[in-house]
């Protein structure tokens, strides 16, 4: 692999953390709140940082209470 492209997109992670972060902080509701706290995490495991006891899976990124459609 490309160490330029492993730092691009661990940058670009990063940067998406970073924004999700500014999310949770300015969210109006605890909801809002869970959701960018958890991308987040996402963001966070995707750029290297590790976080103890941490496991994500698609299904916890997603809030199933706004879900459009059959559940």
């Amino acid at each position: 692999m490309n160490p330029r492209k492993r730092n691009e997109r661990k940058t670009y992670a990063m940067l998406r953390m970073v924004a999700a972060i500014g999310r949770a902080i300015q969210s109006p509701t605890s909801a809002e709140k869970d959701r960018a706290a958890r991308w987040a995490a996402a963001w966070g495991v995707i750029s290297g940082i590790r976080t103890r006891g941490i496991r994500l899976r698609r299904s916890v990124l997603s809030d199933h209470r706004h879900r459009h459609g059959p559940a």
